[in-house]
């Protein structure tokens, strides 16, 4: 885009390849930034949604043991 750009502009085509180049990279830092950014919520959220999952177990599993102690004691 960046090189279309240039050329529309009728640069010279040595500023047009190097504006080009630094786009690309300049481009490829940001989507990395952000692509890193979506992986970081992505774990947050998995280990939000287990720790909920763990704690549902965990009271279904003392509830379970409640129920049986309250039929053992009758």
């Amino acid at each position: 885009m960046v090189f279309l750009a240039g050329l529309w502009a009728e640069r010279t085509f040595a500023l047009v390849v190097r504006d080009a180049c630094i786009g690309a990279v300049v481009g490829g830092l940001a989507g990395q930034w952000f692509w890193n950014h979506v992986l970081d919520a992505m774990r947050v959220t998995i280990a939000v949604k287990r720790a909920a999952m763990d704690v549902a177990a965990k009271a279904q599993r003392q509830k379970k043991a409640e129920a049986v102690a309250n039929k053992v004691r009758k």
